[in-house]
Formats: C-alpha cells, structure tokens, sequence
C-alpha cells in the first residue's frame, strides 16, 4: 500500500471511529461497526490501530487534543484582543461546519460523550486535559496583556480576565450538548464583546 493511500485510510478509520465513539459507549462500539461504516475489512483495520483501545487512544489524539484551539490563533498588532475573539469564534464555526459535512449535527455533545469515556479508558486524560485548558488560559492572558500594552483595552488584572473569556466558551460548549445544533457562536460571540466592550479603552 503506498504511503498517501495508508495515511488516507488511517484518516478514514479515525474519523468514523470518531463518530461511533460520539454516539456510543465504548464498550458498545465493535470493530463490525467500523467495518460497516469505511467499507474496510477487519484486516485492514487492525492493520493500522491493532487494538480497541489503540483505537481510541488515537481518536482521542487525533480529535480532542488536536482539535482547533487558541494555539491557531495568530495574534494582531492593531486590536488585538478584538480580532482574537473573532477568529476564535471563526474557528468555532468552522470546526462545526466540517463535523456536519460528515452528519454530526453537535460537535459539543460528540466532545462531551468522547471525553467522558476518556477519563475511563485513556490513561492521565483528566490531567492533560487540565493542561490543555491552562494553556488556552494562558494564551487569553497573553493576548489581553499585549492589548493593554497597545492601549486597546485598560488596565485590567489579565489572568482572571483570561479566565472569564475562557469559562464563557467553556459553559457554552458545557450547555450545548443539550441542544440540537450545538454552540450558538451568535450568543457566544454577543456574551464574548460584551465583556471587551467592558474593559475597551474609549
């Protein structure tokens, strides 16, 4: 099998594993089901995962701990923090967009049931994923530091504003898994300016 076709189909794999694992328990996701869906045989499959739980573990890499975030961000010269939370909010729509494109109406709730398996059967997940809302935290500190530096915004004790914006999206991700569609980025982008409106400089 030629390189571009191997990574092709691993990519395949992962994706709908993706998608089985948003809908199912884990215990209830069976390598027929992954047959099924990518029209692969079972040897082509453990080819390229081995295990069940190899399977997951990569949906969990390649999925939450890859997955569109702060880090992609590249932060302005000319205000900064108010081109940051309309990229972000880009980016929010655009990782919902290319989920629907493969029938995942909520990408919220398929995070949420992913990640709740996850602290079961991926080993240290409560800790890096710890680790990885610090480190969003951290770039939201940084973009508001350089804004007061800029005099876009005033001063303003940047880590617990970092910490606001965070827990906004955060309880907007939170309570999305309930609704049909998943995060409303037109309220989570309104409730986002509204607190930089609060600290802009005038």
């Amino acid at each position: 099998m030629k390189q571009t076709e191997c990574t092709d189909t691993k990519k395949k794999i992962l994706l709908q594993a993706f998608l089985l694992f948003s809908k199912k328990p884990y215990d209830e996701v069976t390598f027929s089901d992954l047959e099924l869906v990518t029209g692969l045989s079972r040897g082509a499959i453990l080819y390229h995962v081995k295990t069940k739980i190899n399977l997951f573990n990569e949906v969990i890499e390649s999925s939450l701990f890859s997955r569109s975030s702060t880090l992609e961000i590249q932060i302005q010269e000319k205000d900064c923090l108010k081109n940051f939370i309309l990229e972000f909010i880009h980016n929010c729509e655009v990782a919902m967009k290319t989920m629907r494109s493969y029938g995942l109406k909520n990408i919220n709730k398929a995070h949420f049931n992913i990640e709740s398996q996850a602290l079961y059967y991926y080993a240290n997940y409560a800790e890096i994923s710890k680790q990885w809302v610090a480190t969003e935290i951290k770039i939201w500190q940084q973009v508001i530091k350089k804004a007061i530096v800029k005099e876009e915004v005033i001063e303003v004790d940047s880590e617990a504003m970092a910490l606001v914006f965070e827990k906004i999206y955060l309880g907007h991700a939170y309570t999305a898994i309930t609704s049909e569609n998943g995060c409303d980025t037109e309220l989570l982008k309104r409730e986002l300016f509204t607190i930089y409106e609060l600290i802009k400089r005038k």
